[in-house]
């Protein structure tokens, strides 16, 4: 059962998102996105110099941005986001912020739904400074940390995350997210993450209906994970800043 809070919390989180959709709806159809640009798929090298081509972000700026575009609607005060349904946005890294809106911006990320209509057409409304900034804003705000019941690690999922599975090709977790889920760069933070959304992403890339990772490196890496995997998952990265250490064995 949700706490009175809780429904409060959602209750506004849906009402703001309501003005949100009639704002966006009266100034462009809604019921899906423009003619798609034609961008090109990142490689390392042209995401690497599109990403320090960025100007410097402003975190100050960015908090005025996310509440004047209505950002807060649907991921928080700061990023933290208030339901099940949206991201987490706070201490993601800039870099990844970053490259998921121009992502949204430029087509990469195209998805047919409305929350991810939402998503392209606030980034087509922004420009170089204005990612930057609420990029800069988010990666200032520390991850959250989820009020969910802690359980022991199972021996498979501690494998997956520190050792990955060389029998289906399978790198460590940590070898690129980090090994408290940080992120680093254009490699996201995943510790704090909304566990619901985790499962979503992870779903994505493995049916193929994302297609803006980098050498398809995630597409890859989740092909052969189980659905229990990825819960198990999504569960332990939710739950990874509220273990803390408990988590770091050899």
């Amino acid at each position: 059962m949700k706490s009175s809070e809780e429904k409060d919390m959602l209750k506004q989180t849906l009402l703001v998102t309501a003005l949100v959709s009639a704002t966006l709806a009266s100034s462009a159809a809604f019921s899906g996105h423009d003619e798609k640009p034609h961008a090109s798929s990142w490689s390392n090298f042209a995401l690497e110099n599109q990403i320090k081509a960025m100007p410097r972000g402003e975190a100050t700026n960015g908090q005025k941005i996310h509440e004047q575009m209505m950002c807060n609607a649907c991921h928080g005060e700061k990023g933290e986001s208030p339901s099940r349904n949206y991201a987490s946005l706070n201490g993601q890294t800039a870099e990844y912020t970053t490259k998921m809106m121009l992502d949204y911006r430029d087509g990469r990320r195209w998805e047919n739904y409305k929350q991810a209509n939402i998503m392209v057409k606030l980034a087509k409304a922004m420009d170089d400074q204005q990612i930057a900034d609420v990029a800069a804003f988010y990666a200032s705000n520390p991850a959250t940390t989820w009020d969910i019941e802690t359980k022991p690690v199972a021996a498979d999922i501690d494998r997956l995350v520190r050792k990955g599975d060389v029998s289906r090709m399978i790198v460590p977790c940590a070898s690129c997210h980090g090994a408290h889920g940080e992120g680093k760069g254009i490699t996201p933070a995943i510790a704090g993450q909304v566990p619901e959304y985790f499962v979503r992403t992870m779903k994505a890339y493995q049916g193929k209906h994302r297609h803006n990772d980098v050498n398809e490196g995630m597409a890859q890496f989740t092909h052969d994970l189980t659905d229990d995997e990825i819960q198990a998952l999504a569960y332990y990265y939710a739950t990874l800043n509220k273990q803390g250490d408990n988590h770091d064995r050899n």
